[in-house]
């Protein structure tokens, strides 16, 4: 059985969902060798597995946090390129933390990419996270074809 993971995100076009399958393995020279990703997420195993992954794709750096607020201390000390972000976590949730870098006084802050990583990507789901400022929803389980397909198409709207 060949299962799909599913990404959402906006452009310019409003929302749209990309069906990521086995058929869709990106290129090996994606340049995500000198690209620094923070990946805030409350699951230690789940945390773990998105670093061996993001680390197996070449990514050059891969930061930890395991909520909103740790992350948010976590984009200033390390300055991330990307931001792989838990919906659900205590105390401060993912679209609490979108909303806090949005509404920073830093310019680097607001438009900084951020993917939430998501069990429950449905319509209303992506509408929360357009909402709260979300660049992009990633449906879990991550594989690292759509992590690669997600991190190529974040980066590549902001170069």
């Amino acid at each position: 059985m060949n299962k799909s993971a599913i990404v959402h995100r906006k452009n310019a076009g409003g929302a749209q969902t990309i069906r990521c399958g086995k058929g869709d393995v990106m290129a090996a020279g994606d340049a995500l060798n000198g690209v620094s990703v923070l990946v805030i997420e409350d699951e230690s195993f789940t945390r773990m597995v998105l670093v061996r992954m993001l680390t197996g794709l070449g990514v050059a750096a891969v930061h930890q946090a395991a909520d909103g607020e740790s992350g948010l201390a976590a984009v200033d000390a390390h300055a991330p390129d990307l931001i792989l972000c838990d919906v659900e976590m205590q105390p401060m949730d993912g679209f609490g933390f979108v909303r806090s870098l949005r509404g920073s006084s830093d310019p680097r802050r607001r438009v900084l990419p951020v993917v939430f990583m998501t069990n429950r990507a449905d319509q209303d789901r992506l509408a929360e996270a357009e909402a709260s400022g979300a660049d992009a929803i990633l449906a879990k389980p991550a594989t690292p074809d759509t992590l690669r397909r997600v991190l190529n198409e974040r980066l590549s709207a902001i170069a």
